[in-house]
């Protein structure tokens, strides 16, 4: 009984860290060169859009930044098409099985009391857009419980348990290109100040 509970607990832990990790790297651009307490921050977006807890941060240097997406994904709430808009695709897409899943969001702040991480009551969020370059697009980091295809304009897009990007290009002359891996780097954040 005591090895059969072992390895039930193995194999809830080795599911865990089987999940997949993802990277979002590129450049920020601002009209003014960013501060030393600037911070490249991946938040995660709850079901009212609203951006908070913090999963991932790293400092930008010379416009560059690269930024891992890691710690828990939670609150998960179903992946539906009919609720979840993607760029490019609006909700023309299916997902096979239903899976469960949270979004997330690079952000650019200011770290004003310097602890490394966002608070919302005293950092400073930059505005902006983030997208990528070359060709010109937008991304869409998220998580999933499970392993899962997204069929979505005749194309066949794999999704890993774990973080996953989801990104669309838009090649000049030709048809949007979809694309769902763990890593992005060709992301570009076009920032300037204001309020949130």
């Amino acid at each position: 009984m005591k090895q059969l509970v072992l390895l039930v607990c193995l194999g809830l832990f080795g599911g865990v860290w089987a999940q997949q990790s993802a990277t979002v790297a590129g450049t920020v651009e601002a009209p003014e060169a960013l501060p030393e307490n600037a911070r490249i921050g991946v938040h995660i977006v709850d079901q009212n859009g609203v951006w908070g807890r913090e999963i991932g941060t790293a400092t930008p240097s010379d416009g560059r930044f690269s930024v891992e997406l890691v710690g828990t994904a939670e609150p998960l709430s179903p992946f539906s098409s009919s609720d979840v808009v993607l760029p490019g695709l609006q909700n023309d897409y299916s997902l096979d099985p239903d899976v469960n899943f949270t979004r997330a969001q690079v952000n650019v702040y200011l770290d004003e009391n310097g602890n490394g991480t966002f608070d919302r009551n005293t950092d400073t969020p930059y505005l902006g857009l983030a997208g990528t370059s070359a060709p010109t697009g937008f991304f869409v980091p998220f998580y999933v419980d499970q392993d899962a295809t997204m069929e979505a304009n005749g194309e066949t897009l794999e999704l890993k348990a774990g973080w996953n990007i989801f990104t669309v290009r838009f090649p000049d002359g030709a048809e949007p290109d979809y694309n769902v891996s763990n890593s992005l780097d060709a992301a570009r954040l076009d920032v300037f100040s204001g309020s949130p």
